[in-house]
């Protein structure tokens, strides 16, 4: 009998729905991104500003364009008006508003006692601080997306120099950035009060400052942005780049302060603090002795808020790579080892690398007040960590009482400074000479009546301030120096 036919096989799998083969995040970026953007994206503050900022807009277009043009016929005016109005809506929004969310962004993770179990997801905490940070800057990013559209129907009032305020557009996004990794930074390592001062005092600047600069100074911004002034444009790049590393800056900040004790993230960002420093002395120096000196301080202060805020005692696993390399890599280790010890060596070394800088600047000679005003700004990075030594040096909120005493000098400095303009009597100032910010009002009477020597005295007094408190932070980070060589024999042996 013929054999029965076989049944016919079932027909291969159809190929899922595209509809079905859409995830909401693909499995590239971090998990604590999506984590983080999925939250935010979903936040009431999120979507309120979003939805803010898209009526305002709107509403802009259809009333501020034909009331300009109203009180102008000229089409020029109308769109300077719209302008103005939509980078002061957009600077509020990303300036103001999506860095402060920042502010809290590692301290709750810090209350709930959650960094912990992420860490056991192999999470680094450079990972976690960065999730957190770009989640932030993802939704700023979508602001601006949603502000290029009205920016472009802008283009219709006439008067637009279009290459100019994209740019600008740009460069507002990178401070937003740039405000986001201070806040996310600080929120990892400052006390709640200093967060809550920080929110208040940032709060108050930006609102006068975004109006002040904005509303008033735009065709200037957009003019430097276009290329029509190299000085301007140089100068907005040179505060592009500053933005960029201390926007780096701080989320390491924060990556050290949740990272375990035996993570060495000291050494990287001692390491690029000195290499941002020479290029900026290079890049800078054919622009003048003072814009290289000004960045390179600003570069330094930002290390000595790292430095001095450092707990003072790591495990001997941290030497294993520097005592492989010799003499060399001890030597190396004695200023790049973490700690605030080690780090006092190394502020002292870019001193005097700034100081070699102004004795020889290839480019321009720097006169007295140059050299007042560097050791004005060390004594002023110095003097916190000095007080700290003194009278709290088993303190476990080093950062957050060296901010606070730094706050307080330079908020003294300000009222000193106008009671000295008010009686006219250098007096004052030098009451308080022992808090070295108080040298910069001092430096309009360097060379006053008295004559040179009186500037020469004052140059004097502030050096030697600034040396007396080195020495006694160098006088307290002794017992930790010596006992190097002992955490160095044990690694050895690990």
């Amino acid at each position: 009998m013929p054999e029965p036919d076989p049944a016919p096989a079932a027909p291969p799998p159809l190929p899922p729905a595209p509809i079905e083969r859409i995830n909401d995040f693909p499995d590239r970026p971090s998990p604590m991104l999506v984590k983080e953007l999925r939250q935010g994206l979903r936040t009431n503050t999120f979507v309120v500003l979003f939805l803010s900022l898209q009526g305002l807009l709107a509403l802009v277009l259809l009333t501020a364009g034909p009331v300009a043009a109203a009180e102008d016929s000229s089409s020029g005016a109308a769109g300077d008006v719209v302008s103005r109005i939509v980078f002061c809506i957009y600077a509020f929004g990303v300036l103001l508003v999506q860095p402060l969310r920042g502010i809290s962004a590692v301290a709750a993770e810090q209350k709930q006692n959650t960094i912990d179990l992420m860490v056991l997801t192999r999470l680094s905490s450079w990972r976690i601080v960065w999730g957190k940070w770009s989640s932030i800057v993802s939704q700023s990013a979508l602001i601006l997306m949603a502000v290029l559209p009205y920016l472009i129907l802008r283009y219709f009032f006439g008067g637009m120099q279009l290459f100019g305020e994209l740019a600008l557009l740009a460069f507002l996004f990178l401070l937003s950035a740039s405000f986001t990794a201070f806040t996310v930074g600080l929120s990892a390592v400052g006390s709640a009060l200093l967060r809550g001062l920080v929110v208040v005092c940032a709060s108050a600047f930006l609102v006068w400052a975004i109006p002040a600069h904005l509303a008033f100074r735009l065709p200037r911004y957009v003019d430097a942005l276009s290329f029509t002034s190299t000085g301007e444009f140089f100068r907005i790049l040179a505060a592009a780049g500053l933005a960029l590393y201390g926007g780096y800056f701080f989320l390491e900040l924060g990556a050290t302060a949740i990272a375990p004790a035996a993570e060495n993230r000291s050494t990287r960002k001692r390491l690029l603090a000195l290499l941002v420093i020479a290029v900026s002395l290079l890049a800078f120096g054919p622009a003048g002795p003072r814009p290289a000196l000004a960045a390179a301080l600003m570069v330094t202060g930002f290390l000595a808020l790292d430095v001095f805020g450092e707990r003072g005692d790591f495990p001997a696993g941290v030497c294993r790579p520097f005592v492989r390399r010799g003499l060399p890599g001890r030597l190396a280790g004695r200023f790049l080892y973490p700690g605030w010890p080690t780090g006092a060596l190394f502020l002292a070394l870019l001193a005097a690398l700034v100081m070699a800088f102004v004795s020889f600047a290839p480019f321009g000679r720097c006169d007295d007040r140059d050299l007042l005003m560097v050791a004005a700004a060390f004594g002023a990075m110095l003097f916190p960590a000095a007080m700290i030594q003194l009278f709290a040096r088993a303190t476990s909120q080093r950062f957050t009482i060296y901010v606070s005493l730094l706050i307080m000098s330079f908020l003294l400095t300000i009222i000193l400074s106008a009671l000295q303009h008010a009686v006219r009597e250098p007096v004052i100032l030098w009451a308080f000479a022992f808090i070295p910010m108080v040298f910069f009002p001092l430096s309009d009477t360097l060379h006053a009546k008295s004559g040179p020597l009186a500037g020469e005295f004052i140059l004097f007094s502030a050096w030697g301030v600034a040396g007396v408190y080195f020495l006694v932070i160098l006088f307290g980070a002794l017992p930790r120096l010596r006992a190097l060589s002992n955490l160095e024999r044990k690694a050895l042996e690990l």
